[in-house]
């Protein structure tokens, strides 16, 4: 299967229709390996900077988890959202102790995260896509 404008709509009705002469291609062209392998990506130490672009565009991001940063308040796990969230650190009140979860967003490019502080260590998990896929997506959002 080549990429093209429709190629998502037939790669669809392929999966969809999971026609055994049409499936294994289906599959190989979405990277269905990649896809469903769980990455951990570990930025180590870094120059302050409020964002962390990922190796690979993001399927799912699991977790991300601010290790060290400029700003101790900025410390802990946080949600994904899209980008059209505004990254949140976590609460701090004593009441949230030990359960604050802060809140970064995931660029429109799939592989930016971006923090409401400077971070000088981040942890995240996720599924990586590939790049067929990451084509098709692509496509789909100019529609």
């Amino acid at each position: 299967m080549s990429v093209t404008a429709t190629a998502a709509q037939t790669l669809q009705k392929a999966l969809d229709s999971a026609n055994p002469n049409q499936i294994a291609d289906a599959l190989r062209d979405i990277a269905l390996g990649t896809l469903l392998a769980s990455t951990e990506y570990d930025t180590g130490t870094i120059t302050g900077s409020a964002t962390v672009v990922l190796p690979f565009e993001a399927a799912i991001v699991q977790s991300a988890r601010v290790v060290t940063s400029g700003t101790a308040g900025s410390i802990g796990p946080y949600l994904v959202a899209d980008s059209g969230a505004t990254p949140v650190i976590p609460p701090t009140a004593t009441a949230y102790a030990g359960a604050a979860i802060g809140i970064a967003t995931l660029g429109t490019d799939r592989k930016t995260l971006t923090f409401p502080n400077t971070v000088t260590r981040v942890v995240v998990r996720y599924s990586p896509i590939g790049t067929t896929l990451a084509t098709l997506l692509a496509i789909n959002s100019k529609a």
